[in-house]
């Protein structure tokens, strides 16, 4: 009942890029009683991560038929241009922003345990997570839906070229509420928007995307920044 509930108010097309990133955002919001329950059955509150993740990969697989903006790739000048901004971004988002401006805390963030083998396996997890599949699901559906869906209801029918001002700026702002450190969100939103907006490629966005979060990833770990995970 709740899937025709659901498939009333979404096409297809909006279920194929909301499904997936609204999936790993609800075992996000559920994740302190997901872990409670895990470590009760004797596993620990390692997976809940990894279970995100899958959740969202499942999903992107049941609707890969459905992504057709996935079905054209950057030509190389096009990838470098994604790895350069990714770069850009990172910078952007690592900057030590005041606290009013969306800036950590002074204060120390617990560290991943990198002890044992199953240590690292869930860190592998952590980081593969953020670095394969958070922009995936994020860039189809910010991007590719939002985005265009904020001037036609009919999103499939709109240019990323074509894109207004306004759609940018909203999704863009959207997209960093869903971020602690939300200037560095706002800005990272705007370069994904525009690399979408100038290419018509969302592979670039994606690249970008990856790039940003997979150097992340590796500043994080072996500088010690846990406040950014």
């Amino acid at each position: 009942m709740m899937t025709a509930f659901l498939n009333s108010w979404f096409t297809r097309h909006e279920r194929a890029r909301i499904y997936p990133f609204a999936g790993f955002i609800l075992l996000l919001a559920i994740e302190p009683w997901l872990a409670v329950v895990l470590t009760r059955l004797g596993i620990g509150a390692e997976p809940t991560y990894l279970l995100r993740s899958l959740l969202a990969l499942c999903l992107l697989l049941n609707f890969c038929r459905d992504y057709v903006e996935l079905r054209v790739a950057p030509s190389f000048n096009q990838a470098l241009i994604a790895l350069l901004a990714g770069g850009v971004v990172f910078l952007l988002w690592v900057i030590p922003y005041p606290v009013w401006l969306g800036g950590h805390a002074a204060t120390i963030a617990p560290a991943m345990p990198m002890q044992s083998h199953a240590d690292i396996f869930w860190l592998i997890c952590r980081w593969s997570g953020s670095a394969l599949i958070v922009p995936v699901i994020e860039e189809l559906f910010w991007r590719s839906y939002l985005m265009r869906r904020l001037d036609n209801t009919d999103f499939m029918s709109v240019s990323p070229a074509v894109v207004t001002t306004y759609a940018i700026g909203v999704s863009s702002v959207l997209f960093a509420v869903e971020h602690q450190l939300w200037l560095a969100g706002l800005l990272a939103g705007l370069v994904y928007a525009w690399l979408y907006r100038q290419f018509q490629v969302l592979w670039v966005s994606i690249l970008a995307h990856v790039t940003t979060n997979a150097v992340l990833g590796i500043w994080v770990v072996y500088g010690g920044h846990w406040q950014y995970w």
